[in-house]
C-alpha cells in the first residue's frame, strides 16, 4: 500500500496555552511496541487535523491521547480504525515452499512489477495469523537486482523447530515509498536440520576408536550447536531446540540409551565435513550444562 496519511482532531477548552500533548499507541495494532508521538506544535498550530506519521499497518489503534498545561495534565483515549490505502505497490505471492533433505528451505515466489522493487520481507510463523509471539524468523532486504524468484532459508539461522508445521508470507516494498499488503500465507513442513554426531556417555570411558568409528557404546544422534560453528563455550541443543542434557535427553530422545539419559554427553564428534567442522576433532563436553568445554588432544585422522 501507499504511505498512508492518519490525522484525527480534538476537542479541547483552554484558558492557558497547552505547554505539553502527547499521544501513544501500539504500532503495528496488537503489538506490544508503543509509539509516542508528541503533538504539541500540531495542536497548536490546528487541533482538527493532527497527523500520525508512518503508519503503515491496517487495524484498530487503541490512543491514550494527554494533555498538559505547566504540568497539570488532562487524559482521554480513543480508538482509530485504519483501512487500507489505495494501492499502486503490488502484493507478491508465494507460490510453493520446498523443504530439502537436510532441512533447508527454499521458497518460491513472485512479484508482480519489479521496475519499482526496493526490497522484499518475508516472515515464518507457528500459526496462520503471524501474532508477533509465534513469528519464529523474518527477513528484509533479501531480494538482490537480479530477482532471482527464489530465496534459499538457512534454517540454522533462525528459531526453526524440525518437523513443525509452519507458515510464511511476504510483501514488498516499493520506490519510492509504499509497502504492498502482506500476500496469503503457504503452509509447509520444517524437515530435520540438525547435526549428526558420534557420543559417548558422562559413564563411558574415552575411547577413541569409538567416536571415530561409531562402534558401540557410542551413541549416533542429530543435535544442534549455538554458535553454530562448534567451539569452546558452545552449547549442544537437542533438535527440539532443548539443551541435551540428562532430563532433556531422557524426555525428548526415547530411544536414547541408558546411560545418555542418566549422565548426558560427555563427548562428542561432528559428522558434517565442511569450513565450520572438522569431523576429526574430538570435543570434550560438561553433560550437566552441555557446553564444549575443550578440544582432546587426540583426533580421528
Amino acid at each position: 500500500m501507499e504511505k498512508c496519511d492518519v490525522s484525527f482532531k480534538i476537542q479541547y477548552q483552554s484558558s492557558e496555552t497547552i505547554t505539553d500533548a502527547s499521544v501513544k499507541y501500539n504500532y503495528p495494532p496488537g503489538s506490544t511496541n508503543v509509539e509516542t508521538v508528541d503533538i504539541r506544535n500540531a495542536v497548536l498550530q490546528d487541533s482538527n487535523s493532527i497527523k500520525l506519521p508512518d503508519i503503515q499497518e491496517v487495524g484498530t489503534y487503541n490512543l491514550d491521547v494527554e494533555l498538559g498545561v505547566n504540568g497539570v495534565v488532562a487524559k482521554s483515549n480513543a480508538t482509530l480504525n485504519v483501512g487500507g490505502c489505495s494501492s499502486s505497490c503490488e502484493t507478491p505471492k508465494v507460490l510453493d515452499v520446498k523443504v530439502l533433505e537436510d532441512g533447508q528451505l527454499v521458497m518460491n515466489y513472485v512479484v508482480f512489477n519489479t521496475s519499482n522493487l526496493a526490497a522484499l520481507e518475508y516472515q515464518i510463523a507457528k500459526d496462520p495469523a503471524f501474532k508477533d509471539e509465534d513469528i519464529i524468523y523474518s527477513k528484509v532486504g533479501f531480494s538482490d537486482v537480479n530477482y532471482t524468484q527464489f530465496e534459499n532459508i538457512d534454517m540454522r539461522n533462525g528459531n526453526i523447530p524440525d518437523k513443525t508445521p509452519l507458515y510464511i508470507r511476504i510483501r514488498k516494498y516499493c520506490r519510492p515509498n509504499g509497502i504492498s499488503e502482506w500476500s496469503d500465507f503457504a503452509k509447509f513442513d520444517s524437515g530435520i536440520w540438525g547435526v549428526e554426531a558420534y557420543c559417548l556417555s558422562g559413564v563411558d570411558d574415552r575411547n577413541r576408536d569409538s567416536l571415530c568409528f561409531g562402534t558401540s557404546p557410542a551413541w549416533k544422534m542429530k543435535v544442534t550447536l549455538s554458535p553454530f560453528r562448534p567451539g569452546i563455550g558452545s552449547l549442544i541443543y537437542l533438535t527440539n531446540g532443548m539443551l541435551a542434557i540428562p532430563d532433556n535427553i531422557r524426555e525428548f530422545e526415547q530411544n536414547a540409551p541408558e546411560n545418555f539419559k542418566k549422565s548426558g554427553i560427555r563427548w562428542i564428534r561432528f559428522l558434517r565435513s565442511d569450513s565450520e567442522f572438522n569431523p576429526g576433532l574430538i570435543y570434550w563436553v560438561d553433560p550437566q550444562s552441555a557446553e564444549i568445554q575443550r578440544i582432546d588432544e587426540e583426533q580421528c585422522y
